[in-house]
């Protein structure tokens, strides 16, 4: 073969890697994303139109903004079909997972963290138990959900306290005002705004510490065709950008507001 023609060769090859390389730069300025959930506030579908909304869906949008990236969000019913679009690399980001108990290893987490869930116990409001803070639940009947905090479940199984596993929130509540349980573990934010809704609030107090924090990230899936180390900088300086000076409180309370003009109070009542 010619000299000529083995330069020509090598500079169609190199065109076309370029023009590769182009393309998925291009392809790379959108990005498949599913939120996964988490309740409210952090997100949270309207009945009327089944719009997503949420702290999660905010974040997700100023995060678009900030990078200048076209973020498009998939649909998803629930948190394992969430899991595997991510996973798969079919989508590329999801916001809302934990890193708690331990990082999922098909995803990489963006720092820093968007949101920290607060998990605290709840007990009826001047309820006569001694009990000033969470590690004082010796001889005390709880409710929880399963699966929620598993740290917590492997203390209790290590120093037998009565624990009930129910099915959902709404079941832990009414077991604490039935008397049938003397707590439930709840996340502070959406617990508050449960009790909130129901016409309850003023029937619970929280207790000091939190039996847990969780922090809530974004996360790029590791098969993801655009997960690279350009993109992962850009949205880490999105969102220190979104978290710094109070931003993301402020953010917080702002959605906890809609949350609360969208679901009225109703009058306050002790059970069904």
């Amino acid at each position: 073969m010619s000299g000529r023609l083995i330069g020509c060769f090598l500079l169609l090859a190199s065109n076309m890697v370029v023009s590769t390389a182009y393309a998925a730069q291009q392809a790379c300025t959108t990005l498949m994303a599913v939120v996964y959930p988490n309740a409210e506030p952090y997100d949270w579908q309207v009945t009327d139109t089944g719009v997503r909304q949420g702290l999660s869906v905010d974040v997700l949008e100023a995060l678009a903004e900030k990078t200048q990236l076209n973020i498009h969000r998939v649909a998803t019913k629930d948190a394992p079909k969430a899991l595997r679009e991510v996973r798969s690399g079919r989508v590329d980001l999801i916001i809302g997972v934990r890193s708690e108990p331990e990082q999922d290893p098909r995803l990489d987490y963006v720092s820093p963290a968007y949101a920290e869930q607060n998990y605290r116990v709840w007990r009826r409001s001047a309820e006569q138990v001694s009990l000033q803070q969470w590690p004082q639940l010796s001889g005390l009947r709880g409710a929880l959900e399963p699966k929620q905090l598993p740290s917590f479940d492997l203390q209790a199984q290590l120093l037998a306290w009565p624990v009930s596993h129910v099915a959902d929130n709404k079941t832990a509540t009414q077991m604490v005002l039935d008397g049938r349980a003397d707590y439930l573990i709840a996340e502070q934010h959406q617990q508050y705004l449960r009790l909130q809704k129901a016409g309850q609030l003023d029937l619970f107090e929280a207790i000091e510490p939190p039996v847990a924090r969780h922090q809530l990230f974004v996360a790029l899936a590791k098969d993801s065709a655009c997960n690279d180390q350009a993109l992962r900088n850009k949205l880490s300086k999105g969102l220190l950008a979104l978290t710094q000076k109070g931003a993301a409180q402020n953010r917080l309370d702002t959605v906890m507001q809609r949350w609360q003009a969208l679901h009225p109070s109703q009058p306050s009542v002790v059970g069904e």
